[in-house]
């Protein structure tokens, strides 16, 4: 996100200087995995219009970069029961006028026979469904705030924000400097409770296992022309087809456990990977056996509503705040990056935020 900004800031003429704790893509954030999902699949549509846009923000910064970044593959919401999750996105998809198709068990099989159609009762198909080639985004993101004049810091952790004379925003590191700017955009994921302790209570940080994995047959029925994303929220496994190395890969979306993220264990479990074909043997049989390529973990950044949080620190003024993206954020870069270089130029966007809101959290 804070790349994203950056690269917007610059394009308007701002002077921008970028300063993360670690090398850049940082290993252990929440942005760092080979590949994220997009899609516009969403039973709200306020975040189909958010995807929307942001779709076509990617596709610009492909032109812009020169660098694939999306990959369209499909994404095939797998349902078990009516109403759910699914048909709710199928009706906020169709309420925009955009495509989606709701299948019958009998029609999937017939167009991806891979599946196990025993094992469900139907599914929504959004063909958005992309693959976002992460690490290569924010590698050609860096290289794009590069090129527009934006400097970088790597490997200097920022310990405090705070306001200074004459209206200025003074940023502490923990190296004893004290970087004076106009504004400054808070953007440090699962770091964010550390550096804005009121946000202590309203942030989690959970521990999320992925697998890379090879099928020992068939390859081409698993290829991205031919396989989609898919997404089955009840059990919460989702996948992609084959993108890294010959790999697909499959996750969790399911809340995994509180870590800090300093000290978090990077071993995936044998328990983990069991599930994993458990699944399969259930819904893809042909991958019940795959051989496992790599293996990862990364973090999600939570607040209590999965809603983000985009907005002004509520004890130092001119800091814009932008975290808690809840492990559905990264598909939202280009747009959220828009909106942050908005409210820091000018103070407004185009864009109605309020569920972004810091005093949502307030309510009772």
């Amino acid at each position: 996100m804070g790349l994203a900004a950056a690269c917007e800031l610059a394009r308007e003429g701002a002077s921008v200087a970028l300063i993360d704790q670690s090398s850049v893509p940082n290993s252990q954030g929440a942005s760092f995995d080979h590949s994220k999902v997009f899609r516009f699949a969403y039973p709200d549509p306020f975040y189909v219009e958010l995807a929307v846009d942001a779709l076509a923000r990617w596709h610009a910064l492909e032109a812009d970069t020169g660098v694939r970044l999306v990959t369209q593959t499909g994404a095939l919401l797998i349902g078990q029961h009516r109403p759910s999750f699914e048909t709710e996105c199928y009706a906020a998809l169709r309420s925009r006028g955009l495509e989606a198709e709701m299948l019958k068990s009998n029609e999937v099989a017939e167009r991806f026979p891979q599946f196990n159609t025993d094992s469900f009762g139907y599914g929504v198909y959004d063909p958005s469904g992309a693959i976002l080639h992460a690490e290569t985004a924010v590698r050609a993101l860096v290289g794009l705030a590069r090129q527009r004049g934006a400097q970088m810091t790597e490997g200097e952790r920022v310990i405090g924000v705070e306001n200074a004379a004459d209206s200025r925003v003074s940023i502490i590191t923990e190296s004893g400097r004290a970087i004076s700017c106009k504004h400054a955009m808070i953007a440090s994921g699962p770091w964010s409770r550390k550096l804005l302790p009121f946000l202590a209570d309203k942030l989690t940080t959970t521990r999320q296992e992925i697998v890379y994995l090879k099928p020992r047959s068939e390859r081409g029925r698993f290829e991205s022309n031919a396989f989609p994303i898919f997404i089955e929220l009840e059990s919460g496994f989702y996948g992609f087809p084959i993108h890294q190395r010959g790999a697909m890969k499959i996750a969790n979306h399911h809340k995994g456990v509180e870590v800090d993220p300093n000290s978090r264990d990077d071993h995936v479990s044998q328990q983990f990977l069991d599930t994993c074909r458990a699944f399969f043997a259930e819904f893809i049989p042909a991958l019940a056996d795959v051989h496992v390529a790599e293996t990862r973990v990364c973090v999600y950044n939570n607040t209590p509503d999965d809603d983000f949080i985009v907005d002004w620190h509520p004890r130092a003024d001119g800091v814009l705040v932008v975290t808690g993206f809840s492990g559905h954020g990264f598909k939202f870069g280009p747009t959220i990056g828009r909106i942050a270089a908005d409210l820091l130029i000018s103070g407004r966007t185009s864009f109605n935020i309020d569920r972004f809101s810091l005093a949502r959290f307030n309510k009772t």
